[in-house]
């Protein structure tokens, strides 16, 4: 993306498409606040949001998406002393690193679609939930995978679901924290990629 036009087009283009405030954010990698931005333009009376701009197109092939993977596990290994029994990967970025994680560690895999996914700028009582399709976390120590920790929103939410499961959390693995944390909910966070604003 070489321009901020590029953004608007690519938000509107998705909305039209049907996807939610959330999907596009998720979609677009950038914060809630920033798609909602993108999408209402033309109002004058909305300021920019103060974010930034991920593109790692070229990095989804799935040979370098396994080396990402690998770099991850080398920092969870790094980071916890404790073998994972569940990998949770966090829709829709986060699972195809999640399952090659999984894999490396040779733990369970588990989905989450967190809320933002269905998030609109008015809407509420809204939550996420994990498929049933995967491993449980009732009980389990889990790892959090996504691509990109940009508010700790979403890694809350997470870590708040399996804790009410009596799961415990030893860390979050991201490729970018544009928060810039250590820990989100006391909760190492590992990142190959840590933004900071001066």
């Amino acid at each position: 993306m070489k321009r901020i036009e590029d953004l608007f087009e690519r938000a509107k283009k998705l909305k039209e498409k049907g996807l939610t405030t959330g999907e596009i954010a998720d979609e677009l990698n950038v914060s809630r606040e920033t798609a909602l931005w993108l999408l209402t333009k033309a109002r004058e009376d909305i300021a920019p949001p103060s974010d930034i701009y991920i593109e790692w197109k070229k990095i989804a092939t799935p040979f370098r998406m396994r080396l990402i993977a690998n770099i991850m596990v080398d920092m969870i290994n790094e980071t916890v002393n404790q073998e994972p029994d569940v990998v949770v990967g966090v829709a829709t970025s986060g699972i195809p690193l999640a399952t090659l994680v999984a894999d490396e560690l040779n733990a369970e895999l588990s989905i989450y679609y967190p809320k933002k996914l269905k998030w609109e700028e008015n809407a509420k009582h809204i939550s996420g939930v994990f498929s049933e399709n995967y491993a449980k976390v009732d009980g389990k120590r889990c790892i959090i995978i996504d691509d990109i920790i940009s508010s700790g929103r979403t890694i809350e939410e997470v870590s708040n679901y399996i804790s009410k499961k009596d799961g415990k959390v030893l860390c979050t693995a991201v490729i970018v924290d544009k928060k810039g944390v250590d820990a989100v909910n006391s909760i190492p966070v590992v990142s190959l990629i840590k933004i900071l604003r001066i």
